[in-house]
């Protein structure tokens, strides 16, 4: 059995609430994804279970397939970045647990900005008073 990914999925779905026919649904799929598309029998089966089911089942699917790249992405972001900063902490008599929430906090900061950051800190601060 061929399993898709959770793009395809959505996709489908997406197009079958908008009212399309299965066949045309097939065209879409093959013409946007470039691939050969999932037969009528699978789609109905995704459309079959609730949206929340297979919405849930489809980001299981696709945290499953990325976690291995993920994993490896944040142990090398680990071992290049929080533990030369750890060993700088220890060797300054700074403490060493702050210096890695620093760390931690420093990469949120940067993935999400500033202003996003501070605005998401405050309100966990705030709902934790």
């Amino acid at each position: 059995m061929k399993r898709f990914t959770f793009e395809v999925k959505l996709f489908a779905l997406d197009k079958r609430r908008e009212g399309k026919g299965w066949g045309e649904i097939r065209r879409a799929v093959k013409e946007e994804f470039l691939i050969e598309p999932p037969t009528i029998r699978a789609m109905q089966k995704w459309e079959q279970g609730s949206d929340r089911e297979v919405l849930n089942r489809a980001l299981k699917d696709k945290a499953k397939e990325e976690a291995d790249v993920i994993k490896e992405q944040a142990i090398n972001r680990v071992v290049q970045g929080l533990l030369p900063k750890l060993w700088e902490a220890r060797d300054a008599g700074e403490d060493i647990e702050y210096a890695g929430w620093r760390w931690f906090f420093s990469i949120m900061e940067t993935t999400l900005g500033k202003e996003k950051f501070n605005g998401f800190m405050s309100r966990y601060l705030d709902e934790n008073k």
